[in-house]
């Protein structure tokens, strides 16, 4: 179970940084209603697989949105940085001295 939890966690936060917010839900809930009917089916009563199915889609939505966070920054970042290289140059080849 916790190497699943894991798994999920890492396919959460790769998907915030690659796909919409809507088909991320529609998956993660599916992959929840799987987790929980897998917990049931193992014997497990129908109040625990429903909370193994919440918690579990409760760790994949805070991957997703970490996964997003860090995607944003990264990009604001990469932004920034190339903004600056492109106003360096600028700067430098406009302060030669005249004369």
């Amino acid at each position: 179970m916790l190497i699943t939890a894991l798994v999920a966690t890492v396919i959460s936060i790769a998907a915030g940084a690659a796909i919409r917010a809507w088909a991320f839900a529609i998956f993660a809930f599916l992959v929840a209603i799987g987790f929980g009917s897998v917990a049931f089916a193992d014997g497990s009563s129908v109040t625990v697989g429903a909370l193994s199915g919440i918690a579990i889609l409760a760790l994949m939505e805070i991957g997703y949105l970490a996964g997003a966070f860090l995607s944003g920054l990264l990009r604001r970042s990469a932004r920034l940085r190339e903004n600056n290289s492109v106003a360096d140059s600028v700067a430098t080849t406009t302060e030669r001295p005249q004369g």
